[in-house]
């Protein structure tokens, strides 16, 4: 499982570091051509027996083949970036601890949020602010010119998407 520790760096736990800014920025003026969320079953049902699933990663793969991908990490309390080998390895921890498969993965290009940005640029990602001018890392809007759409942390668990007006 990833680690976001960097001891000689200053930047608060609460905000985006200076290299995933500049990953950000790379991506910007790419292609979208696929989504993929990953979702986390969780153990715990609900009052119907219906097992609990949350949105544990969003992947972006843009037509130069790469892809970025947002976590919530394994604390939901800030938006990661992450390289498939993390997802893979978190997939595989979970799977050794539970004895069964716990992330799955899901095309979600043709979900209506997505539908009008496939084979669209992404013009920006837009970030907030603190009093400092570092960038919090609760919540990145992707801007696909046309259509803006929000990615934040939820209140319970997981990633939460909006169309953002």
């Amino acid at each position: 499982m990833e680690n976001h520790s960097h001891t000689d760096d200053p930047t608060p736990p609460d905000c985006f570091r200076m290299e995933e800014l500049e990953i950000f920025q790379s991506f910007e003026n790419q292609t979208l051509v696929d989504v993929n969320y990953y979702l986390w079953l969780n153990q715990a049902e609900t009052e119907d027996g219906i097992p609990l699933r949350f949105l544990y990663a969003l992947e972006l793969l843009f037509e130069s083949n790469e892809s970025l991908m947002l976590s919530s990490g394994e604390d939901s309390a800030a938006i990661r970036l992450i390289h498939a080998e993390s997802l893979v390895n978190t997939a595989r921890q979970l799977q050794e601890l539970h004895g069964k498969v716990l992330i799955q993965r899901v095309s979600a290009v043709a979900q209506p949020l997505w539908e009008d940005v496939a084979w669209k640029m992404l013009e920006a990602i837009h970030l907030s602010r603190n009093e400092a001018g570092l960038y919090h890392n609760d919540a990145v809007l992707l801007d696909f010119g046309s259509k803006r759409i929000l990615v934040r942390l939820s209140e319970r668990e997981g990633l939460e998407l909006a169309h953002f007006e």
